[in-house]
């Protein structure tokens, strides 16, 4: 088998170079292509080549107010996570976690602190070419993802969902996972009075529901007065299977085993067949290599669900080894994903009392501190440097050393933090994320000519801002830039999401990316990010593309904690479905008020319905009017007419459109998406963006007073190429944090970017160039 597979190998190998050489040319999807083959095929060589010999257990998501929840088990082969929680995508990113290897997602429980990363971080296992995943937990999660296709697509990752029961763990080469279903007795269960056959539903043993049609209907009359048990909360019981040890010579010796290719087998984890047909299984004379590691994740969501908790008999087997013989050489490590005030619960903390005092606990839920970039400080302390107040620097709340707990063998989690398993056990680590400010910068004085250009930029600065009269320019309006990238988000760039603060007491949100939630929480810190969040009063969300507009959910969930206020969504029909759907599951419905976006579409709204709470009372603002885009169906754009005239256009994902020309005749600022740089305007057409010129000519034609550039494509994360330098067009960077007065001193940051982000503005332009070369070439052809 591992012959035939290396042979296979050589083939796809040596028929693609014989294409290339024919052609010449490599197109960039047949490379991209190519690429996910050679990384499958390598994969399976490792799988059929090696045993298991390094694991080891991460902190992806530590839980913190903002940051996903979420833990990474990582082997030579396959890699396991537990929970998604929103955001996970980035933070593995930025860190490197093996996301080609990810092929298990276990929940325990179908919340959005648990799911709101699945979507994203599934688009990014596509695009790195994951054949499949399978997702264990409650069975709900199929309906979500099923339901996702409304605004993305898995056409090439394969989904599976595991067959859950409690007497059947699942069980590969690295482990054996049980699961653990925890049940809640609720005897306050929805009126459902406008739809009686939500009452035809019973639960079976599984807690799964199905229609009991023997009902009748003074049954179901009375059906509130029972008991229904629910089952969608889950906890994990993980077995690692001990590293392989040592050959024994002895052992071999005695079961007539000699040097030489069947004493290899052995050594690799074959089981063998001797000659006279005996079978020695390679368990038999290898000698088991360190203590037997057990992993418990577990989650206990409210009062409702502690009694059948802390009473499984799952957890009793672990509970008790301390006080066995053969529990001593067993180490038991406990992820507890329960909330905090559940975990002070004291039933919850006799629970923990039942494990030995060597069992460890480490704690992800929203009592911990840690967002897990560290990225995103260093990038703003080097904006920092170009305009203290247009790039603020981040709050420290998350920097901030964790609270600490009542025992030394409870740990508060933060990302990063790892248990090494195997090859040998080591005790947990800790990982310091973030380091001294001074380490960011101290790099960037080293060259040479920037610190000439930061004294030309501040000079700059200084005489337009006197002469413009900045220094007594009101407070308000500002933009503040939460996400300034398009698809996927990378270390520099958050997804789109732009906060429009009207005034002290009023902001929108125009959209809201996944990770728009930490964003604001990351700029404001925990105390100011509360009054931010109370104060989003309406978001607009463009397009039906998940890179604007997963973040809703985490809004409306931060909100609620906050404010009993509903916010106005402003939003395409096929947004409102999906919200309309996940309500069904996890309740939203009460939060928001939806607002279809063609409402607000200038011959439409005045005579629709009134608007005049919306904007005067609730918005503080004068006008809101939108207009189709080219881009997906149900595509807008946005002009926001604020009290005192002052105009804001925003253009959400467009190709040069008219109707957006005639919308923002004479704005004050036009936001505009430039996806793509000059020279790839092909590929613009073909995915219906604007390239950084169409963008800046789409606001000379409709005369906007300041054009601002964003949604650029992260191939220029850093520093995007503008062929010229105008003064009334800027860049768009995360956290930025600008008054619409201020907008004229955008323009004079290019050249001091350009010399920070050099050695990535160079190999943008030799890759620019070649592909250009690429494209002519074809042509011709």
């Amino acid at each position: 088998m591992l012959q035939l597979t290396q042979r296979c190998s050589n083939f796809c190998a040596h028929t693609f170079y014989g294409f290339v050489r024919h052609y010449s040319v490599i197109p960039e999807d047949i490379q991209k292509a190519y690429n996910k083959i050679i990384m499958q095929q390598k994969k399976l060589l490792k799988k059929l080549s090696f045993a298991n010999s390094t694991t080891s257990l991460q902190v992806l998501g530590s839980g913190a107010n903002g940051a996903p929840t979420s833990l990474f088990l990582a082997t030579d082969h396959v890699n396991y996570m537990f929970n998604c929680g929103e955001g996970s995508q980035r933070v593995a990113q930025e860190h490197h976690f093996k996301l080609a290897k990810l092929e298990h997602i276990f929940l325990t429980n179908y919340s959005w602190k648990n799911i709101g990363g699945v979507i994203g971080l599934l688009l990014t296992m596509q695009e790195i070419g994951l054949p499949k995943v399978m997702l264990h937990g409650s069975e709900e999660i199929a309906e979500f993802l099923s339901k996702s296709q409304i605004f993305t697509s898995f056409s090439k990752l394969k989904f599976s969902f595991a067959s859950v029961n409690e007497s059947e763990p699942y069980k590969d080469s690295v482990l054996t996972i049980w699961y653990v279903p925890i049940s809640k007795i609720n005897k306050n269960s929805r009126n459902h009075s406008s739809d009686t056959s939500e009452d035809l539903y019973d639960s079976n043993i599984n807690g799964k529901r199905v229609i009991d049609s023997t009902k009748s209907k003074r049954d179901v009359s009375n059906a509130e007065k029972r008991l229904k048990v629910e089952t969608n909360v889950y906890s994990y019981i993980c077995e690692i299977h001990p590293r392989r040890g040592k050959i024994s010579v002895e052992k071999c010796e005695e079961l007539g085993v000699k040097i030489g290719p069947l004493l290899s087998d052995l050594k690799q984890g074959l089981d063998i067949t001797k000659e006279d047909g005996t079978v020695v299984h390679s368990e038999d004379v290898c000698m088991q290599e360190g203590p037997k590691v057990t992993l418990i994740v577990v989650e206990c969501p409210d009062e409702e669900y502690l009694e059948s908790f802390v009473n499984h008999t799952k957890f009793s087997k672990y509970q008790q080894t301390a006080s066995t013989e053969e529990g001593k050489d067993e180490k038991v490590y406990v992820f507890h994903f329960t909330p905090e005030n559940i975990f002070n619960h004291t039933k919850y903390q006799s629970w923990i009392q039942k494990f030995s005092s060597n069992t460890q606990h480490i704690v992800l839920n929203d009592k911990n501190t840690c967002l897990g970039s560290e990225a995103v400080y260093k990038q703003q302390h080097l904006m920092n440097l170009l305009h203290p107040e247009i790039f603020p620097l981040l709050s420290e709340d998350s920097l901030k050393e964790e609270e600490k707990t009542i025992s030394e063998n409870v740990h508060r989690a933060k990302t990063l933090q790892t248990l090494r398993i195997h090859p040998t056990l080591m005790p947990i680590k800790t990982t310091q994320i973030c380091q001294s400010p001074q380490t960011y910068t101290d790099a960037i004085f080293e060259i040479e000519e920037f610190s000439d250009t930061l004294n030309e930029l501040k000079a700059q600065i200084n005489k337009k801002t006197a002469e413009l009269e900045l220094a007594n320019a009101p407070e308000y309006p500002r933009i503040v830039m939460l996400g300034t990238g398009s698809s996927t988000p990378n270390k520099v760039r958050n997804t789109s999401g732009i906060l429009l603060r009207v005034d002290k007491n009023h902001n929108i949100l125009l959209d809201c990316a996944e990770g728009s939630l930490c964003q604001i929480i990351r700029l404001y810190g925990n105390s100011e990010a509360v009054n931010i969040i109370r104060d989003i009063k309406a978001i607009f969300l463009s397009h039906k593309h998940a890179d604007h507009h997963m973040g809703v959910v985490g809004i409306l969930k931060a909100r609620e904690k906050v404010t009993t206020d509903k916010v106005y969504i402003l939003l395409p029909q096929e947004i409102a479905d999906w919200l309309h759907f996940y309500d069904k599951m996890d309740r939203i419905s009460h939060l928001y008020t939806p607002v279809n976006n063609r409402h607000f579409m200038m011959e439409n709204h005045r005579v629709t319905m009134s608007f005049d709470y919306i904007f005067n009372k609730c918005l503080n603002i004068k006008q809101i009017n939108t207009v189709l885009v080219k881009h997906c169906k149900e595509a807008f754009g946005i002009s926001v007419t604020l009290n005192n005239e002052k105009k804001i256009v925003y253009s959400g994902d467009a190709m040069p459109c008219q109707n957006l020309i005639d919308l923002g005749q004479k704005c004050d600022l036009l936001i505009h998406e430039a996806t793509m740089e000059d020279r790839l305007e092909h590929m613009a057409l073909l995915k219906y963006h604007s390239t950084v010129s169409q963008a800046i000519n789409v606001g000379k034609e409709m005369n906007a007073k300041f054009t601002l550039l964003t949604h650029f494509s992260q191939r220029y994360s850093k520093i995007p190429i503008l062929s010229e330098v105008l003064d009334n067009v800027g860049l768009a960077y995360d956290n930025m944090d600008i008054r619409l007065s201020h907008l004229p001193l955008l323009p004079f940051l290019y050249p001091c970017l350009k010399i920070v982000y050099s050695e990535h503005y160079d190999r943008m332009e030799r890759k620019t160039g070649k592909k250009f070369a690429l494209v002519l070439k074809n042509a011709a052809l």
